[in-house]
């Protein structure tokens, strides 16, 4: 993904766009990951928590 199409999918993500929202936190997933562990081991919750985060909070990123 070039530099002009993940400002313009953080754009719509942050204006609401539902699919651009899943493809950031599809790109995001491996950094996700990481930190839904604790002591070295996956967390699921923590996972879930990770995502509804980013999800309900979103719009408040600056562009």
């Amino acid at each position: 993904m070039s530099n002009k199409e993940f400002e313009s999918v953080l754009r719509r993500a942050v204006h609401g766009d539902s699919i651009a929202l899943e493809k950031l936190l599809i790109l995001y997933e491996p950094m996700i990951y990481k930190y839904s562990c604790v002591k070295g081991k996956y967390s699921e919750d923590l996972h879930q928590w990770l995502l509804l985060d980013i999800a309900l909070n979103i719009h408040k990123f600056p562009i």
